[in-house]
């Protein structure tokens, strides 16, 4: 009786296509610490947390899920229940600062698994400032194609995992979530519910477990890359009017159309290469889209983090040994390398969390959209050079060292990018000399931390290092 009655409600406010003016409950997931002698935790942080006091523990998570109806791409209206008691045991990985340190908020990072495993892409490149600001950080396993390679990467430690449900609606025989390709239809219906009660339990911080030792967390932003991105503006539209659990969201590249009636800060830092790819999305009063110019869906900063840990795990055997995400890349014959873009994302990205931050804590609007200019038909209008206009225009872009382009054949090709570093001789053509460098560095920065773009410390940290470089001497 009592589903029922859950149910009812829920279709009801999916119904009326707004946010519900309160929130309805949900259990919070049961958190066990990892303890498998002889094995480690897989996508552990390949950076030095110890010294910047943090410390990283894994832990299963264990709930029983519903599964939803209208949680899909394109959603704009508060899903309902179908049915539930749907068991899952996944994971999480927590990083916790000292309790002295800790700013508040909790980050939680749904983890992408396009390439087969989970990487945090967002972490990846934003963890210096995360690091910096005493953020606490969560990164979930909510997927089927995550959690059955963290199974066959170490069996010992992960082999009882299990995310997997029934992908249709008893009503029509409708997929209810969408497939990651025809061979495995089961795709992730409880993805939605695994995020939720996951973070649900990192807020409460009871139980044996103590994920975060000593911490109260006051607000929780919702983190997610590319894909994960994309099912976080989803959850945005269907499942966060339900539950409120997250208090503001920050997408990479890119996020989906959101609602606009809802009041939670949410802001999409966009790349280049996927403007063309998805139809450009309108904002609010409580949403962004901050787009880059000469970026690539990873940054060859952040994707320095990214190799790192898939060589340390060899979570990817080569012919050779274990192969980095540079090398997966390079593997697919590109038209042009090196890839990937020097245009560092991750300055907005920080600027991102940040201004969601503060928005949510004392209600400060971040700085307005600023999105790529189009034409009548969607494209990209584009100066004599090439060079998209619009945009958040970082120093990298205004004042480069390496020339962005874009790349081909196949999807992987165009994400990445691809980046030619200028010649000695061209620099000096371009800048005249080494002063003339670092003075446009230095005011193309000013100006984007006047108006939002870039935080004071990334704006310092970078023109220090337009300074100390040889560029036009």
């Amino acid at each position: 009786m009592k589903k029922n009655i859950l149910s009812i409600l829920m279709a009801l406010v999916g119904g009326l296509g707004f946010s519900s003016a309160y929130a309805l409950d949900i259990k919070p997931a049961t958190l066990t610490e990892v303890n498998v002698p002889g094995t480690t935790a897989m996508t552990a942080a390949p950076v030095d947390l110890a010294t910047a006091g943090y410390t990283e523990r894994e832990f299963y998570a264990e709930g029983m899920a519903n599964r939803y109806r209208g949680a899909v791409p394109g959603a704009l209206k508060t899903a309902e229940v179908i049915d539930n008691n749907w068991h899952y045991l996944s994971r999480v990985l927590v990083r916790a600062p000292k309790p002295e340190k800790f700013n508040g908020t909790l980050v939680v990072e749904w983890a992408n698994v396009t390439a087969g495993q989970d990487i945090d892409f967002a972490f990846a490149e934003s963890y210096e400032y995360l690091l910096r600001e005493g953020y606490a950080v969560a990164v979930v396993s909510a997927q089927l194609n995550g959690v059955e390679r963290l199974k066959s990467w170490s069996p010992a430690r992960y082999g009882k995992l299990t995310v997997d449900a029934n992908n249709t609606d008893p009503r029509d025989g409708s997929l209810i979530d969408v497939c990651l390709d025809k061979a495995h239809c089961a795709s992730d219906p409880l993805s939605w519910d695994i995020m939720t009660q996951i973070t649900k339990a990192l807020q409460e911080n009871t139980g044996k477990a103590q994920p975060l030792p000593g911490l109260s967390v006051k607000h929780t932003i919702a983190l997610g890359e590319s894909q994960s991105a994309m099912r976080l503006s989803e959850y945005y539209n269907t499942i966060q009017p339900l539950y409120h659990v997250f208090d503001g969201f920050v997408y990479l590249d890119l996020a989906e159309q959101m609602r606009t009636d809802q009041k939670v800060p949410a802001i999409s830092v966009n790349s280049e290469v996927t403007a063309e790819m998805f139809p450009p999305t309108t904002t609010s009063e409580f949403t962004r889209v901050w787009a880059l110019p000469g970026a690539s869906h990873a940054s060859i900063y952040g994707v320095k983090y990214v190799d790192d840990m898939l060589v340390r795990d060899n979570s990817f055997p080569g012919k050779t040994g274990p192969m980095s995400f540079t090398n997966i890349v390079n593997s697919q014959q590109c038209k042009l390398t090196p890839p990937f873009s020097r245009v560092d994302s991750g300055l907005v990205l920080n600027a991102a969390l940040d201004s969601v931050n503060q928005w949510i804590t004392t209600g400060k609007p971040a700085a307005p959209s600023q999105q790529f200019v189009r034409n009548e038909k969607g494209a990209i209008i584009r100066d004599a050079q090439g060079n998209a206009t619009g945009g958040v225009r970082l120093a990298q872009f205004v004042a480069p060292t390496a020339l962005f382009s874009t790349n081909s054949p196949g999807l992987i090709c165009v994400l990445s990018g691809h980046h030619r570093d200028l010649s000695t001789s061209e620099l000096k053509s371009r800048y005249g000399n080494h002063d003339g460098y670092v003075s446009l560095v230095r005011s193309t920065l000013r100006k984007l931390r006047e108006s939002g773009y870039v935080l004071p410390f990334d704006e310092v940290e970078q023109v220090q290092a337009a300074e100390d470089s040889n560029v036009a001497r």
